[in-house]
């Protein structure tokens, strides 16, 4: 048992180890070094970088579309001319025999979008008709039947799509090889046209050519 009297008196010549360290021996509990809390500064986001190379668009724009409701579209004829009508806003007019299904087509096809779109379609061309280019957006889904539909279609590579400018005033073709797709009026329009065509892989035409009246569509599938 640890006796509690007095403590004993170190022999002379000691030095006492109580109150002070010797500079070559270890403390018996080492203290970490006080130091002052740093501030660590918040890091820094990183800008966005533009990208080099600009986004090809989808589709031609601006687009020149008219928007109608699928659901509520009816056909008008008159004077050789079948009008797809949503309400009293026209949707497409496609010229035919009163006895022949061109105005059944016209209507399956619109039945499958909700949107008809064009380009060129005030252009001021005497055979105007040749160089107005239409297509269709917003599918509803709709399996509509288009009468003699494989026989309006025909085939192309859009991978190999090309322009050729006629020259002379003549406007712009869209063209496969030999198998020409459509007339532009503008260069502006003919680069549209083939954004649209090299989407797809048929082109189609219903109603009847002729050069100045817009009466024929198309569409690609």
């Amino acid at each position: 048992m640890m006796s509690t009297g007095c403590a004993k008196t170190p022999p002379a010549g000691a030095s006492s180890a109580i109150g002070r360290e010797s500079p070559s021996s270890t403390p018996a509990t080492s203290q970490p070094p006080t130091s002052r809390p740093t501030t660590k500064a918040p890091a820094k986001t990183p800008k966005p970088t533009a990208s080099a190379t600009p986004v090809t668009p989808h589709w031609p724009s601006p687009e020149d579309c008219v928007s109608y409701d699928p659901d509520h579209l009816t056909t008008h004829y008159e004077a050789g001319v079948f009008t797809i009508l949503d309400g009293t806003k026209e949707v497409a007019r496609l010229q035919g025999d009163p006895h022949s299904d061109v105005g059944e087509q016209g209507l399956a096809l619109a039945e499958r979008y909700r949107r008809h779109c064009f380009l060129g379609r005030d252009n001021t061309e005497p055979d105007a008709g040749q160089f107005s280019f239409d297509y269709w957006r917003s599918p509803t889904g709709a399996h509509t039947t288009i009468p003699d539909e494989d026989d309006a279609c025909s085939p192309y590579d859009p991978t190999n799509l090309t322009l050729e400018d006629l020259g002379g005033g003549g406007g712009w073709r869209l063209k496969d090889h030999d198998h020409v797709l459509h007339l532009f009026a503008t260069d502006s329009d003919a680069r549209g046209g083939k954004l649209v065509a090299s989407m797809y892989h048929e082109i189609c035409f219903i109603g009847v050519t002729t050069d100045s009246d817009l009466d024929q569509l198309s569409f690609f599938r």
